[in-house]
């Protein structure tokens, strides 16, 4: 048996050794393989840019474990842009599975055993603060370290409940849900999560509706895409971007040409792009999961070029192609 017989009759357990390998290895030992932003990712990134406190946007998890290794990185990073710039967010779900999405993500951006989370503040804690009449964001940053408390030194910023985020969680018929919201996001859901009454969060007081919301980003595993479209954007205008997986991409760019939407993330190649964006602009002082996930998936995507190649060759300069032909007369 010569070397091409021996390269194309190589044990299948070897090639699935070497992409575990690859799969494996940039976990641990990150490549920083680069990424360019798309014009699309740019584009969400972009609008949330020009938000500050006085806006408002929802970050919907509009998808469920299935898609998670896709969708949970583009949320996240929406989320942080959004703690970061002290901009007002409504988190919802329109699917059950969603809202534990939503809550392992607000965990992650407010773990304090990572570098640069953001130092949540539970509702209760600064009610002496809004007893006093103060609910503008500067003015209860100022009166929250005026009372001694400190920013931890590898926290990135304060998160105050009720302020700057309210976790709405699921509601059944989302679509809608999402036709009520224009009307009045408390009708839709008078508590969050925690029962705390909607009403009496500063974050509604400024936002009533989703009239008053800058922006939506949907990441979607299914169908809730068009709904936002449906009834957020053709209703009354909502400002919509689109966070998908990567299969689903291509049937959504329709809607950048349209202008229907500011911009999309594909799968976590978009995912990687805003985290990268993030990093370069100062919001985050390292890469996210997307960014070590792309790494992954190029990696094995050229080692299996390169044995496809490899294999090729083997066949050709080996001959087999000729033997192969003269079965075929036979």
């Amino acid at each position: 048996m010569n070397i091409w017989e021996k390269m194309l009759n190589v044990d299948r357990r070897w090639i699935f050794l070497l992409i575990g390998i690859a799969c494996v290895v940039p976990f641990f030992n990150p490549l920083g393989l680069p990424i360019l932003p798309s014009a699309e990712v740019m584009g969400i990134y972009d609008h949330i840019e020009g938000l500050g406190p006085d806006n408002a946007i929802i970050v919907s998890f509009d998808f469920e474990p299935g898609t998670a290794a896709e969708n949970q990185p583009m949320s996240v990073a929406a989320l942080r842009h959004a703690f970061a710039r002290n901009i007002p967010v409504y988190v919802t779900s329109y699917w059950p599975l969603g809202q534990a999405m939503a809550a392992m993500a607000i965990s992650e951006l407010t773990d304090e055993s990572l570098e640069d989370y953001f130092k949540y503040v539970e509702w209760e804690d600064w009610a002496s603060i809004r007893d006093q009449g103060i609910v503008d964001r500067a003015g209860i940053e100022e009166a929250w370290t005026a009372e001694g408390n400190t920013l931890p030194e590898n926290a990135r910023g304060w998160v105050f409940e009720g302020r700057d985020i309210a976790f709405l969680g699921y509601l059944p018929y989302f679509h809608l849900v999402i036709l009520g919201m224009t009307s009045s996001i408390a009708s839709q859901f008078p508590t969050d999560v925690s029962g705390t009454p909607l009403e009496e969060m500063p974050i509604y007081q400024d936002h009533k509706s989703l009239r008053d919301i800058d922006l939506a980003v949907t990441s979607a595993g299914g169908s809730a895409c068009v709904s936002w479209i449906t009834y957020g954007r053709e209703k009354i205008g909502l400002p919509i971007a689109f966070g998908v997986t990567a299969v689903m991409a291509t049937d959504y760019y329709i809607f950048i040409q349209s202008g229907q939407i500011v911009g999309q993330m594909g799968g976590l190649r978009g995912a990687a792009e805003y985290e990268v964006l993030l990093k370069e602009n100062g919001y985050n002082k390292g890469y996210g999961k997307a960014f070590i996930g792309m790494d992954v998936q190029n990696i094995a995507h050229l080692l299996i070029i390169f044995l496809v190649v490899l294999g090729n060759i083997a066949f050709f300069a080996g001959g087999f192609h000729k033997k192969t032909k003269l079965k075929g007369r036979r």
